[in-house]
């Protein structure tokens, strides 16, 4: 049976690879929006975590309702589970954009497949946010929308108090928030056709059909390129949330992505600054992702502003013009390959080191078969001697650190595992490397943003000061 699984995260702070999930809600409801049961997972905060100040202060979890919480890896394994039940699709608001890419991380370093939910047994996954973004552009009547400072806003929690959702929570706390989006997916809903069409861009071969059946609008000397609409909340109010785009091609180094250029943009190719090739940006689309495409029809095109209307124009004048350049911009980019990091750390390899082998998916077997009952290091130690994969072995002793280290204090071998000593440093050599070529929070970062934050509440209330004075005690104990 097909079902809904509306979930919804909150987490120590915004890296998807390094922070960790701290609340998982979800509640899941029959494909009229019926609700059928829902549950929360509350998740200890790990050993080498430095909590964000912005992300406790905008969730408001405490450190004694985290202490109550079971471990990450437990927790993984749970909810792993929920979201593979057959015929589950799993959706929130921004999903794709933030929450997806969290439990990715989560089962990758837990040494769980961080996919088969978007596939197997009937499983897949989509978004409301790109949906709530096409009913604003084209059906507004469905909703109020609220305005901030005058401008338009998209924000959850301002669209819950603008359309008077009834919740049981604070914004921000995780169930809370899956109740306020099953709200909105309720009034969405009753359009029904509107809201299939919507659907239908979440599934991959869907959307690549409709896409490849888009014909080609424009010639640049031999070859012809589909002129399209993409509509997304990250292009903003301004642009009314949408951008004419020249569809690139598909890339030769990651089949799964189709390249895009804006047509709206200031300095197409980078002609005016001087740009090389190599400081250019094209959009990286991928099969049934958040990024909604159109054709160029006349009835979608009117809902851009002018402005954009004009600058795609004079954009596809320009190309036309300096046509050898773009052709030189497209060759690039379809055969560009992301840098390999080489001093990225392993929690982070999961894109750089690609899927589990059959023979790591063996040996991760071995570890989530027998790691409940050990009992000594001297167990431990014998487990992991029979893992021959250099990134299991490297997880899985992690995944022992962080989560059955029963000791208060920590040995030198946990400190080791978990870079504890390096999250505490302040010298650039230290720093422990992302798949961006970013950071993992550390110590010095987590006493900066905490003075940042208590100058920024000059008036902290009751629950914002417990906060703020848990975290420094915290932090500065690291």
């Amino acid at each position: 049976m097909k079902t809904y699984l509306f979930y919804d995260i909150e987490t120590s702070g915004l890296n998807h690879a390094f922070d960790q999930i701290l609340t998982f809600a979800c509640i899941r409801t029959d494909l009229e929006l019926n609700e059928i049961d829902r549950q929360t997972i509350t998740i200890c905060l790990r050993k080498d975590i430095v909590p964000s100040p912005n992300a406790f202060l905008t969730h408001g979890l405490t450190y004694t309702e985290l202490a109550l919480g079971i471990s990450e890896y437990t927790a993984a394994q749970k909810i792993r589970k929920i979201l593979n039940t057959p015929g589950t699709i799993s959706l929130g608001y921004n999903s794709l954009g933030f929450d997806d890419e969290f439990l990715r991380f989560l089962f990758y370093r837990n040494l769980l497949d961080p996919y088969t939910h978007q596939y197997r047994n009937g499983c897949s996954r989509m978004d409301i946010l790109p949906v709530t973004v096409i009913f604003k552009v084209f059906h507004p009547d469905s909703l109020r929308w609220p305005q901030i400072d005058g401008k338009p806003s998209l924000k959850l929690d301002f669209l819950v108090r603008e359309n008077n959702f009834v919740t049981s929570g604070r914004a921000h706390e995780a169930l809370n928030d899956v109740e306020a989006v099953i709200e909105l997916s309720k009034i969405l809903f009753q359009q029904k056709d509107i809201w299939k069409y919507a659907l239908d861009f979440f599934n991959k071969t869907r959307d690549d059909v409709r896409i490849n059946n888009i014909g080609k609008g424009i010639h640049i000397q031999n070859a012809r390129f589909r002129i399209c609409l993409m509509v997304s909340s990250s292009f903003g109010p301004k642009a009314n949330y949408m951008a004419p785009v020249v569809h690139l091609g598909q890339s030769l180094t990651y089949k799964n992505q189709s390249l895009w250029l804006r047509l709206d943009s200031d300095d197409i190719l980078g002609l005016e600054a001087g740009l090389d090739v190599s400081d250019t940006f094209v959009i990286r689309k991928r099969s049934g992702d958040a990024l909604i495409v159109l054709p160029a029809l006349e009835r979608f095109w009117d809902k851009m502003p002018e402005s954009s209307q004009q600058a795609a124009n004079e954009n596809i004048a320009k190309i036309r013009h300096h046509w050898e350049l773009f052709f030189e911009f497209i060759q690039y980019h379809l055969a560009y390959k992301y840098p390999f990091i080489p001093d990225m750390d392993p929690d982070a390899a999961l894109y750089q080191d690609g899927f589990f082998s059959n023979q790591e998916k063996k040996q991760s077997d071995l570890f989530h078969k027998f790691v409940y009952n050990l009992k000594s290091d001297h167990q431990k130690q014998e487990l992991l001697k029979k893992i021959k994969s250099p990134r299991i072995k490297i997880l899985a002793s992690r995944i022992l650190a962080r989560n059955f280290d029963d000791t208060t204090g920590q040995t030198k071998e946990t400190e080791d595992h978990l870079c504890l000593n390096r999250l505490r440093s302040s010298l650039k050599k230290d720093q422990i490397i992302g798949y961006k070529n970013d950071i993992k929070f550390n110590r010095k970062q987590g006493l900066q943003e905490l003075k940042e934050t208590e100058q920024k509440f000059l008036n902290p209330n009751q629950d914002q000061r417990k906060i703020l004075n848990w975290l420094r005690d915290y932090i500065e104990k690291l």
